[in-house]
């Protein structure tokens, strides 16, 4: 099975699923951070060309949010796919 599926190294998978899920939470943070940053900023500046900015930086924000969960429920994924590839090498040995 591991070989049907083109899998060569079940750790690199494993190792994969870890980088994912760690880049979807710096992703994430990093936003975050800025999101705050930006409304600190933002306070005492209020014409309509920062209030459009606010507006499209807050939609994307949450595009981020939606792909740093596809990512984790990926990484999951993944995570799931090695233990079972774990498992069958282990029963063919």
């Amino acid at each position: 099975m591991a070989q049907e599926v083109g899998v060569r190294s079940v750790q690199d998978l494993k190792q994969f699923g870890s980088d994912l899920k760690r880049l979807s939470e710096q992703l994430s943070n990093a936003f975050h951070a800025a999101e705050k940053k930006m409304n600190r900023v933002c306070e005492g500046w209020n014409d309509t060309s920062n209030q459009k900015f606010m507006t499209e930086f807050q939609k994307d924000a949450k595009q981020i949010d939606e792909i740093a969960n596809r990512m984790v429920e990926y990484a999951k994924f993944i995570g799931k796919s090695a233990e079972i590839l774990e498992m069958y090498r282990s029963n063919r040995i």
